[in-house]
């Protein structure tokens, strides 16, 4: 379907018995023909006597080409002629064909070209186009005959950030449909060696050129450089991290922070804390909620009933009440004012003023000094040694203390006994599965194919429990002489040790009952022997 817009024109024809219009109506919404066009071009022809009537009411309908006589008179040949329009932008080139008059000339490629030279116009032109529009004429319709090169614009250079940039408040979506409010996304961790950001340098354009062989500029591009700040540098390009921490967009810097500085309570408004670097809470650390870090983590608050683990130190200024749900794990040391009805454990020493009804553990020292210095109730294991003022309470109050051995060591001793014990279980329920069938065998000559495959998958199953079970027993053996042979630990009391303590020292057992006062405990051979503090 032809969409293109027509204007209407006409054609004046002499012939032997007189002038002749020819009317061609516009199409597609073009300009119809004007009467005064037409009248205007007669008079200036001196034709007068025309059949002005007949012209206007062909004209008020006129819907297809139509031909008629409208003077008696001849008027004289005017040659075709055309326009040519430039578009404002320089970039195209129209030309628009008027028809001749009696027997007036057409026009030329030739003539059409050394028209637009005489416009300066020498670029785009497409003589193919001239040369069909000429043969094929449609007159009063633009006909785009050259077209220049539009300069194409280059891209400013831009930085991709390989990181949320502006991280809001948003409880993390669990696969249920559920939403999880501790997990609240406001952090964003990354290690040493992330990458974070990319330049995407700037891409020059290309020089375009108008019709009349000017050249066109295209937008100057704009050049963007990656600024880098603490913890970060550049290379080819990339921005990268140089340490584990929290990345983070300050004015149109990239840095990463080692540590990360909570200004209030760990509770609804931050959820759960996960950060790769030191964290720093200056109110409380609520039940229920959790702290994690690679580096250490120091509470100004009271920890709650909560669950904080560090790769370094954990620090706790005003302790931990845990309401037994608290937990308090560091591959370092652990100072609190002190602990509470929790469990902790340490990859270090544990230090702190009073330590009530808890579990705690670790590879190191045990102190319990300050103002009261107080053990009671609960267990505590330490690889090396215990001190306090006072360990129990008069009440007789039920508290075990392991000293002499890795808690750690102490815990794979007893998950070995444990495997042992239901690997040997497992071992003989496997032989008689393979005892039942074998004689079931001799019995009818032969097993059907279920009870076959159900026999090699035995044997096989009990080949791989047997030799685990040997490896365990083993190192179980292992264990058990180095247990035997520790004999290190100490338990230093500055004050008054109480009935119903339990002191283990190595694999010896001592149980207080009666009141001792400053004395240090050690292993000598088989028995546990108490010595004066001094």
């Amino acid at each position: 379907m032809d969409t293109n817009i027509y204007d209407g024109y006409y054609n004046l024809l002499n012939k032997e018995d007189g002038l002749y219009i020819k009317l061609f109506p516009s199409k597609n919404n073009g300009k119809n023909i004007e009467l005064d066009d037409i009248v205007t071009t007669l008079e200036n022809k001196n034709i007068i006597n025309f059949k002005k009537d007949l012209l206007i009411k062909e004209l008020n309908t006129l819907k297809e080409i139509k031909e008629f006589r409208i003077s008696d008179s001849i008027i004289e040949i005017i040659n075709e002629t055309m326009d040519i329009n430039v578009s404002m932008d320089k970039l195209s080139v129209y030309i628009r064909f008027y028809p001749p008059i009696g027997e007036g000339k057409t026009l030329s490629s030739e003539d059409i070209t050394r028209k637009l030279k005489e416009k300066n116009i020498v670029f785009g032109i497409d003589h193919e186009k001239i040369e069909l529009a000429r043969k094929n004429k449609k007159y009063n319709q633009d006909i785009l005959i050259a077209k220049g090169l539009k300069p194409i614009e280059g891209k400013d250079g831009r930085i991709e950030y390989l990181f949320d940039t502006e991280k809001k408040l948003k409880p993390h979506m669990n696969k249920d449909g559920t939403v999880d409010y501790h997990k609240l996304n406001l952090i964003t961790n990354v290690n040493s060696g992330d990458e974070l950001a990319r330049l995407i340098p700037e891409e020059e354009g290309t020089i375009g050129k108008n019709v009349y062989g000017d050249e066109i500029q295209p937008p100057k591009v704009k050049a963007k450089k990656l600024y880098f700040g603490k913890n970060t540098k550049v290379r080819d390009n990339t921005l990268y991290a140089i340490k584990d921490g929290q990345v983070k967009l300050d004015d149109g810097k990239v840095l990463v922070l080692d540590y990360l500085e909570i200004p209030g309570n760990v509770d609804n408004s931050t959820g759960d804390i996960e950060f790769f670097g030191t964290v720093l809470v200056r109110g409380n650390v609520l039940t229920g909620y959790t702290v994690k870090a690679k580096g250490d983590v120091e509470v100004s608050g009271v920890v709650e009933g909560a669950h904080i683990v560090a790769d370094g130190n954990i620090v706790l200024h005003r302790g931990i009440q845990g309401m037994d749900r608290g937990v308090i794990e560091a591959k370092g040391n652990v100072m609190a004012k002190y602990i509470e009805n929790s469990k902790v454990t340490a990859g270090g020493c544990i230090h702190s003023d009073a330590i009530l009804h808890s579990d705690v553990s670790c590879k190191g020292n045990i102190l319990v000094d300050g103002k009261k210095g107080l053990i009671s109730g609960g267990t505590l294991r330490s690889g090396v040694e215990i001190s306090a003022k006072v360990i129990g309470s008069h009440m007789g109050t039920v508290t075990t203390i392991d000293v002499g051995i890795d808690p750690t060591y102490i815990d794979e001793f007893n998950e070995l006994q444990k495997d042992i014990k239901q690997l040997t279980k497992e071992e003989l329920k496997l032989t008689q599965i393979i005892n039942l069938l074998n004689k079931k065998k001799r019995i009818n000559g032969d097993l059907d194919e279920d009870k076959k495959e159900m026999l090699i998958s035995a044997t096989r199953s009990k080949i791989f429990v047997s030799n685990k079970l040997a490896s365990s027993r083993k190192r179980y053996g292992e264990m058990a002489d180095n247990i035997n042979n520790k004999n290190i630990g100490k338990v230093r009391v500055l004050g008054d040790i109480y009935p119903g303590v339990r002191v283990s020292i190595g694999n010896v057992k001592y149980y207080v009952r009666k009141d001792i006062k400053y004395c240090v405990m050690y292993q000598d051979g088989a028995d546990i022997k108490v010595a004066s503090y001094n």
